[in-house]
């Protein structure tokens, strides 16, 4: 059991300074009502490191301020959070089931090589 757990810790950890490539669903577990939610599924670069908690916390965040069109008025928006689709009881419901598909190592900045190579030229010319 101990390799299985190790497992799912790569697959769901966040907690570390790699480029993370995440996939992610949103579902409502609403008796009866199961289901995954429209514009709920998403992949993710995540480059900081994280909790899960707080990776969840942002996705149903980001999720609930995106507009989508309202066929009741015509070009107009709506914000996925409102109450027309989706009603406040079911948000207890929600749950984010992701797991990391990939990792990378962060590459260097480079604006630090840019800046000694010309700190060498200024010391070059003055030198």
């Amino acid at each position: 059991m101990a390799a299985d757990d190790e497992k799912d810790s790569a697959l769901t950890s966040l907690e570390d300074d790699t480029v993370k490539l995440v996939a992610y669903s949103i579902v409502s577990l609403k008796r009866g009502k199961e289901r995954i939610l429209d514009g709920g599924q998403a992949s993710v670069i995540v480059t900081d490191s994280m909790s899960g908690k707080t990776f969840t916390s942002w996705v149903l965040a980001k999720y609930m301020q995106q507009k989508v069109d309202d066929p009741d008025r015509a070009g107009n928006k709506i914000r996925r959070g409102d109450s027309k689709l989706l009603p406040k009881e079911e948000l207890k419901y929600l749950r984010v089931y992701y797991v990391v598909s990939k990792r990378w190592p962060r590459e260097p900045l480079e604006f630090e090589e840019d800046q000694v190579a010309v700190l060498r030229e200024i010391g070059n010319k003055l030198g």
